[in-house]
């Protein structure tokens, strides 16, 4: 009751706010596009570019100057397309973007240089200049690209790339709906790659755990997400360190003539971003500041996470962007930090521990665990002669993953059973050059060098029932620290044989100086276009992936030694095949099939340095921390077929609806094979948006239906499980049992409105509008001897929010 009355509060207040004065904005409101035009292969700018915006058939255009730059005044506010045309280059339609009288739009545009002859006047004729056409364009397969408008519009995705990422095909839900890890074609989240500005950070999320991508919310800001990149395998020669996919993230630059600024409050936090110009037209600040109210609305009873959870966030973001004279240079000082905590208290009283069916560890323990993590970096874009460029990055990331756990006797008293505490620092350094070697062909190349400073550690305390510790039996349970460095060169060719068919062929290099392990891995993709709007394209390419870098750290106790110092790299031979058409009115159908073999994957070490049999250990199937020693000897295979129908957002709607089906299994040194633990056989999403234009105010409706196969778990061994009365896994039976299939409706509206200089937003997201309860797990019942399902711990979630620019 507390919940539904503070969430009836805050909706009248923000019902006020936003309707009172709705009579007032009328009349006709008016705001302008400026944007830059350059090459797509040598990024230098192109003068005398034709851009204009169609409203009610009359065009409102502008030429763009000596330093590709453009400026289209009077434009009415609205979802507005701009198109750019340029001799000997091909045309070029954007995505509609969302223009309101509080915000002055910016727009970068890379036009594709023409070969052979034009077939046609259409301005968006290929499958290639299709909305969501990936922003690194060597990227031919598995890849997609994302803004902030869509990143916002995805109902319940409350602005995270990762939950936005679960519309796209072949992503599913982990195995708590309450994180935000991308599991894609039954891949573990650990083979996820996080970029920002091109330079590999650690993972940005709130709630991280240490060793995997996941977390539970992550640190960027939507307001500064510019068009960034979601790679689901395929990659490009430059994305190494990487199994599964890829989250390359770009900063938008701010405004360089007029001061902005963005005020938004809802249920989740509050945010303030400004943004404006340094020197006026030469140079810009942009800023985003963030602050959770979720700790307040746990003293008021409202839990995001699930029963007797606090979570408390902040976070702060900021892009800084410098023009160089004649658009020869471009210069970025950016960074992001946020800091989290998550609270698990024990139910209070001491009396009503333990009062259910069955005794649960958790009803006695108070836990806080929580992530701190910050990269600040500069890139420097400079033009070395009219068909290259050379760019500069550097950065000093941190990360810090804490776990402190502990319990409570029957009369109160604390006592610690649990520390954990994880820190990766480092600086990072990479330079790449690009070279257009002639119309049809150009190089790519660069290096990435990181210095590693890591330290953890673990200490436990022996427990010998759920709330007495044995305080003489202190377990350092894992520790470990040290130094090293990493080297990673790419070099990719990129040539067009002819207006229909191109290839590119390139290789990563990956070194650990830790260990001397290197790896080579060639990459290779054609793409074949049969008509303007079909095509086909295949890849393959050998990836490869560092191991956590506790597991190169950790020191056995028993032997003083570190049992995993030399292990090598996990690797995957990917091969994807992949059709695509292009329908009049922005609609795409994409059919992807792919084969992924893993080899080099780690299950755990016995005593005599050979596999454990007894053990159905393969690290790819883990979320956690694993502290043991391994040996690299497990391998896996992931097949399957990916089907996409989308429509990107023309005519007032947009839908995208995707679904695969796919095998992922994993092998044993002794030839045992078995599912992954993410093996839920198949994932389906179906999203749709629909907007309604009110005048100056705009009405956004969208849903948003998950549906999945359900996770994979080991079944107990019943006779181990009743004779130790907890869950004893079947590990001859492993992975076997699933759970009920994960179903959840998504749903999302907001409402738009502009007055002079003034615009805002209202927005209601909800998550699992059905109060589904699906099944996360089970759990063993020493009452009945016998297992029960463990609900995931998120049900209904409506996300509040209003937003206002000026």
């Amino acid at each position: 009751m507390k919940t539904f009355g503070l969430f009836s509060r805050f909706t009248a207040w923000v019902f006020f706010a936003c309707f009172l004065p709705l009579a007032a904005f009328s009349q006709s409101q008016f705001q302008q596009i400026r944007g830059k035009v350059v090459d797509q292969d040598t990024r230098l700018p192109l003068p005398g570019v034709t851009a204009y915006v169609e409203v009610d058939g009359q065009r409102k255009g502008a030429i763009s100057d000596a330093e590709g730059k453009f400026l289209i005044q009077g434009v009415p506010v609205g979802r507005r397309s701009v198109v750019c045309t340029y001799p000997g280059y091909l045309p070029f339609q954007s995505e509609d973007l969302v223009l309101t009288s509080g915000r002055e739009e910016y727009l970068e545009v890379a036009l594709v240089q023409q070969i052979g002859e034009t077939t046609t006047g259409e301005v968006l004729i290929t499958s290639g200049n299709f909305a969501s056409q990936a922003a690194n364009d060597l990227s031919v397969v598995s890849t997609r690209s994302f803004s902030a408008e869509l990143t916002g519009r995805m109902p319940a995705a409350v602005n995270d790339p990762g939950r936005m990422a679960l519309s796209f095909p072949g992503v599913q839900q982990g195995t708590d709906d309450s994180e935000n890890d991308i599991i894609i074609r039954g891949n573990s989240s650990i083979g996820m790659l996080w970029r920002l500005e091109g330079l590999d950070i650690p993972t940005p999320n709130h709630f991280g755990r240490p060793g995997t991508s996941g977390g539970g919310l992550t640190v960027f800001s939507a307001q500064l997400i510019d068009r960034s990149d979601f790679s689901t395998g395929g990659m490009a020669a430059e994305y190494g360190n990487a199994l599964s996919g890829a989250m390359d993230i770009h900063f938008r630059k701010g405004n360089m003539t007029r001061r902005a600024y963005r005020a938004r409050v809802g249920l989740l936090g509050l945010d303030f971003a400004a943004e404006g110009p340094i020197k006026n037209g030469r140079s810009s600040y942009l800023a985003n500041y963030r602050a959770s109210t979720l700790s307040l609305l746990n003293r008021m009873g409202f839990h995001l996470v699930g029963e007797r959870v606090d979570n408390d966030f902040t976070d702060f973001s900021f892009n800084l962007a410098f023009d160089g004279r004649n658009g020869k240079s471009f210069t970025t000082v950016f960074g992001i930090g946020g800091i989290s905590l998550e609270h698990y208290h024990p139910i209070e009283d001491p009396a009503e521990r333990g009062l259910g069916t069955d005794f649960r560890a958790n009803e006695w323990e108070d836990r806080r665990q929580g992530s701190n993590m910050m990269a600040v970096g500069m890139t420097h874009k400079i033009n070395v002669d009219d068909k290259s460029y050379l760019k500069l990055a550097v950065a000093v990331t941190g990360s810090f993953i804490f776990r402190y756990y502990d319990v409570l006797d029957t009369v109160n008293t604390v006592s610690r059973y649990r520390d954990e505490e994880h820190i990766d620092k480092r600086a990072i350094v990479s330079l790449m050059y690009q070279r257009k070697l002639g119309p049809r062909t150009k190089l790519k190349t660069g290096i990435f060098m990181h210095e590693v400073v890591y330290r953890f550690y673990r200490q436990s305390v022996a427990r010998s029932d759920l709330y007495t510790l044995d305080q003489n039996n202190v377990d350092l349970s894992a520790r470990g620290d040290g130094q090293t460095q990493t080297f990673q060169y790419f070099a990719q060719v990129s040539h067009s044989f002819s207006e229909k068919l191109t290839l590119n062929a390139g290789a990563h290099f990956y070194w650990l100086l830790l260990n001397k392990r290197s790896t080579l891995d060639p990459r290779l993709s054609l793409r074949y276009a049969f008509t303007p709007r079909t095509s086909i394209s295949a890849a393959y390419g050998i990836h490869s992936q560092i191991l956590p870098m506790m597991l190169y750290f950790y020191v056995d106790e028993k032997t003083n030694t570190l049992p995993n110092f030399d292990l090598p790299m996990m690797r995957s031979h990917h091969g994807i095949l992949s059709f695509s058409h292009v329908f009049p009115g922005n609609f795409r159908i994409l059919t992807e099939g792919y084969v992924q073999r893993l080899y080099q994957v780690p299950v755990l070490r016995d005593s005599l340095g050979g596999w454990d049999q007894t053990s159905g250990f393969w690290l790819l199937n883990n979320r956690e921390s694993v502290f043991d020693p391994f040996v690299s000897l497990g391998k896996g295979l992931n097949y399957g077929v990916d089907v996409s129908l989308e429509k990107t957002f023309s005519q007032g709607y947009f839908f995208l609806v995707n679904g695969s089906l796919f095998k992922a299994t994993y092998a044993l040194p002794d030839g045992s094979v078995f599912n992954t633990r993410f093996a839920s056989r198949w994932t389906s999403s179906y999203t749709a948006g629909k907007e309604f234009y009110l005048g100056n105010r705009t009405l956004q409706v969208g849903a948003r239906l998950l549906y999945n196969g359900g996770m994979r778990y080991t079944p107990p061994d019943y006779e181990a499980s009743i004779t130790n009365e907890t869950y004893v896994s079947d590990n001859s039976r492993i992975n076997e049992g699933f759970v009920t299939p994960y179903f959840r409706i998504d749903s999302r509206v907001a409402w738009f409105w502009n007055s002079k200089h003034l615009s805002g937003m209202l927005t209601l997201d909800i998550q699992n509008v059905t109060n589904h309860k699906n099944t996360q797990n089970v759990g063993w019942s020493s009452t009945t001897n016998d297992i029960y399902y463990q609900n995931h711990p998120s049900g209904l979630l409506p996300i509040l929010s209003v937003q206002i620019d000026f």
